[in-house]
């Protein structure tokens, strides 16, 4: 009787070597390549997906200029398991998008706060034997943080820095003493703007904190290098500066516009009417002294001195001769009358005087000039009367304070309005929206990590294991038809069905073995084969047997 034997693979790692070599040995140089372009290609979606998954939704946890000690901030996040990175370029702390707030109120809650400017409290740390002028330049620097700290109180101020110059004191006297200066810069929050009244409150405030400074010689720049104070520092008014006049002139042509507005929308409606101005104001300084004289004097002093004097005066000379009494004889009658007169005379006038002294405004207005533009459409079918016109034109000029008298003029026309096209917005891509895209993150991922399992491990792995599991079962097989066969009577091939010849015929030609007998040999020549293959392969002859008692044994 004729016997074939039909040895299943083998489990081990052994058996799956030449498995394998089988498998190399169906597929082609062309498919092995295509395998690994795919593989390849998996790999490299993998990587990029984990590299932009990882590189986005960072976003830094402080401003660049903000002034935050970056270990603290690196201890707060290390303790508390927060993932961080640090911006190689400029150094900064970046933290997950999602964990933006959070880590911000975390810090705060540690005390994690931006560094303010240093004060006085450095003149503390000052080591005994520090000289007179490292004293000085200690206070200085702690003037100037203090001055800082006060100005970033402000509400549109992040960060200040003062720089002060204040010139050393000394007892010679000169024409022009040196004065202190300082200079401020201030860091403004994106958006705030300051107005002249809070750059001049900044001038004073820091002015008044030195002595013998003004405002004017503090200069004030902010982070974009804008000259906050350049008036106030080049001491001009208004009738010297520029953009003063501009601001006046723009500030009164506005409130005159929304007086007019103010009448005309009730009864017309904000979209039926536009009104201009333009204001002519003049800015210049005039100074008038005015001094009249009353054509009518006033005597106000009159003085009348008048002396006359009549006598004998004496005559001869001097002595004996003068003294002897007068003889009786009469001589010659002398006539020698005494006279003297003396006259004064002062009268005084006062003429009537005045003096006026006139400063005239400096900002006065000298002419207005209005345009009035009606909608026609919103008069109707009969359009605007001219009494209709009439009643706006008054009403519009008593609001404004309009004055024929200073030349003013005003005009009103009526036109028909062009409906303005409604601006259309558009919507906002949606690779734009970031919420989307942090969807779109993780479902690429998903997505690329499915194509991977269906499209490259699933059929790697099929194919890796068709022909183990196709081996396997044609070996089992075949093994179990082998046990339940008579070894002395009949051949082996003729209790086999032509499906299970087939199996071994393709597991012959699967896996190495030693030639078979052909059918029909007798059976001292199948059992020299068997004895021949439990030589060379006696693993897989073992495991033959042992599926033969176990079969026995289910029996």
């Amino acid at each position: 009787m004729s016997t074939s034997l039909a040895l299943p693979a083998k489990s081990s790692a052994a058996g799956q070597k030449p498995m394998l070599e089988a498998i190399k040995g169906k597929l082609s140089h062309v498919n092995q390549m295509l395998l690994l372009a795919i593989l390849a290609s998996a790999v490299a979606c993998v990587l990029v997906l984990f590299l932009w998954s990882g590189s986005q939704g960072y976003r830094p946890l402080y401003g660049l200029k903000e002034k935050v000690d970056s270990s603290q901030i690196i201890e707060v996040l290390e303790g508390e398991g927060i993932d961080y990175r640090l911006e190689a370029n400029s150094g900064q702390i970046l933290v997950a998008e999602n964990k933006l707030s959070s880590a911000r109120l975390l810090l705060a809650a540690k005390g994690v706060q931006a560094q303010l400017p240093e004060g006085l409290e450095n003149l503390a740390k000052a080591p005994i034997g520090t000289s007179q002028f490292m004293e000085h330049a200690r206070y200085l620097h702690g003037l100037e943080g203090e001055l800082a700290r006060t100005i970033m109180a402000l509400e549109a101020v992040r960060y200040a820095r003062v720089h002060l110059a204040i010139p050393k004191r000394t007892l010679f006297i000169r024409a022009e003493p040196e004065k202190p200066t300082a200079s401020v810069l201030l860091e403004l929050y994106s958006g705030a703007r300051l107005d002249e009244s809070q750059v001049s409150a900044i001038a004073n405030l820091v002015s008044g904190s030195i002595t013998g400074m003004t405002p004017a010689q503090v200069q004030i720049v902010d982070q974009a290098g804008n000259y906050l104070n350049a008036d106030m520092a080049s001491g001009q008014d208004i009738s010297q500066s520029r953009s003063k006049q501009l601001k006046y002139t723009h500030e009164l042509e506005n409130n005159l516009i929304a007086r007019a507005e103010s009448m005309l929308n009730p009864i017309l409606g904000r979209d039926n009417y536009q009104v201009q101005l333009v204001a002519k104001v003049n800015f210049n300084q005039v100074e008038e002294t005015q001094e009249s004289v009353d054509p009518n004097p006033v005597m106000t002093q009159e003085t009348l001195n008048k002396d006359q004097t009549n006598g004998n005066l004496a005559l001869g000379i001097p002595g004996a001769l003068s003294n002897k009494p007068v003889s009786g004889k009469k001589g010659k009658k002398e006539d020698n009358q005494e006279s003297s007169l003396r006259q004064q005379e002062t009268r005084s006038y006062e003429v009537g005087r005045s003096v006026r002294h006139t400063k005239f405004q400096q900002m006065q207005l000298e002419g207005l000039s209005v345009a009035i533009l009606l909608n026609q459409q919103a008069a109707g079918k009969e359009g605007w009367q001219p009494q209709q016109l009439q009643q706006i034109s008054d009403m519009v000029k008593d609001a404004i304070g309009f004055s024929e008298a200073r030349g003013d003029q005003i005009n009103i026309n009526s036109f028909d309005f062009v409906v303005p096209e409604k601006p259309v917005i558009e919507a906002l891509p949606w690779w734009q929206n970031e919420h989307l895209r942090e969807y779109l993150k993780y479902g690429i991922g998903t997505l690329l990590a499915l194509l991977l399992i269906l499209f490259v491990l699933r059929p790697l792995v099929q194919h890796l294991t068709r022909g183990d599991s196709g081996s396997r079962h044609s070996g089992n097989k075949a093994g179990d038809k082998a046990a339940e066969m008579p070894l002395e009577a009949e051949p082996l091939t003729q209790a086999i069905e032509p499906p299970q010849l087939a199996l071994q015929a393709e597991d012959s030609k699967a896996l190495p073995q030693s030639n078979l007998p052909p059918p029909g040999s007798p059976l001292t020549v199948k059992m020299q084969h068997l004895g021949l293959l439990a030589t060379e392969e006696p693993a897989r002859v073992a495991e033959v047997i042992s599926h033969w008692m176990k079969d026995k044994n289910r029996d």
